[in-house]
């Protein structure tokens, strides 16, 4: 800076050994302030000419918008995406139901090394976690049943409560849950790394559907998986009944299995069994259609397969709520 009080204040930016664009705004406001640069080199002046000539303006300030118009156009944009999603997923149920009764009417179009595949990694890998939930789900209904019914003398209808609930309702429903967690988000991961390693769109060069090789053998296999699954947990959740009957109630296993022809019959275990393949289809179709929407990233992969694991829950807890309601209606 300039040591006379009286001139108008200097800055001395010869020994400047590099100007970039942010430095070049510094100084052009530095001169605008009526700060005098001296020293300037040639390299550094042709830059400062072209800042300074620049008609700078301040950045216009956003408007704000009401907080109940927000809240509208949110509304809107959710009604938008949701119409789009629905769209969408028919379209890829409808692509999906024509390759699978394809393959299946064309049984040398099945790739039975691949189903064969899935039905171990979807199954039977899956069998101690499905094992382990319907017995904790039996205990917890056994224990909530006795603690609501004691208080009225009726206790003793805690296994028809335990062994219908399980036979409709939850052994179906807790292992379709699973299996959405567990292999749906597994179908959409797999499925979504082939997209973004481009080997999707190396076996569309190749002549190779995706939807026969990648789609089908999945769908197939879950089909046929969660029906055995749903059977399963049907069983142990009848064990972890009998374990909490004899625990709370008294009830040998023998006087348990003697009632048990009293309390259920066929429809209560053909209504699980039924939902199965549909909850199966629907888990399978949601996590491979996930899979391909997977744009290129790891971010991608990741988005995906939570939305394809909420989609999955939510459909699943949709049909079983209108399976319940079509089969009271039905007297099933």
């Amino acid at each position: 800076m300039t040591p006379d009080d009286s001139s108008p204040p200097g800055l001395d930016i010869a020994g400047l050994d590099g100007l970039d664009t942010p430095g070049a705004l510094f100084l052009c406001g530095l001169r605008d302030k009526g700060v005098e640069l001296a020293g300037i080199r040639a390299e550094h002046r042709a830059l400062l000419d072209l800042i300074c000539g620049l008609d700078l303006k301040p950045i216009p300030k956003v408007k704000s918008i009401p907080r109940w118009r927000q809240f509208v156009i949110q509304i809107g944009k959710g009604a938008h995406d949701a119409r789009h999603e629905a769209i969408d997923l028919v379209t890829f149920i409808g692509r999906t139901a024509s390759w699978t009764m394809n393959a299946l009417m064309h049984p040398q179009c099945l790739r039975l090394a691949a189903i064969s595949r899935h039905v171990a990694e979807t199954g039977m890998h899956a069998l101690p976690i499905i094992g382990v939930m319907a017995i904790m789900m039996a205990v917890v209904l056994g224990y909530q049943g006795v603690a609501q019914l004691r208080p009225y003398g009726g206790e003793e209808f805690t296994i028809n409560l335990v062994a219908v609930s399980v036979l409709r309702e939850m052994g179906v429903l807790i292992t379709a849950i699973m299996v959405a967690g567990r292999s749906g988000s597994a179908f959409t991961a797999e499925i979504g790394v082939m997209q973004t390693r481009e080997e999707v769109d190396a076996l569309k060069v190749m002549g190779i559907e995706p939807m026969q090789v990648l789609v089908v053998p999945r769908i197939i296999a879950l089909v046929i998986t969660l029906p055995l699954l749903t059977f399963f947990a049907d069983i142990m959740g009848l064990v972890g009944g009998a374990a909490i009957s004899q625990f709370l109630l008294g009830v040998s296993p023998t006087q348990y299995l003697a009632r048990l022809p009293q309390v259920v019959d066929g429809s209560d275990l053909f209504v699980g069994l039924f939902k199965a393949p549909i909850f199966a289809f629907f888990i399978a179709v949601v996590g491979c259609m996930h899979g391909l929407r997977v744009s290129g990233s790891a971010e991608s992969v990741g988005r995906e397969t939570t939305r394809a694991v909420v989609k999955s829950i939510f459909l699943v807890l949709a049909l079983d709520a209108f399976f319940s309601i079509l089969f009271e209606q039905l007297g099933i």
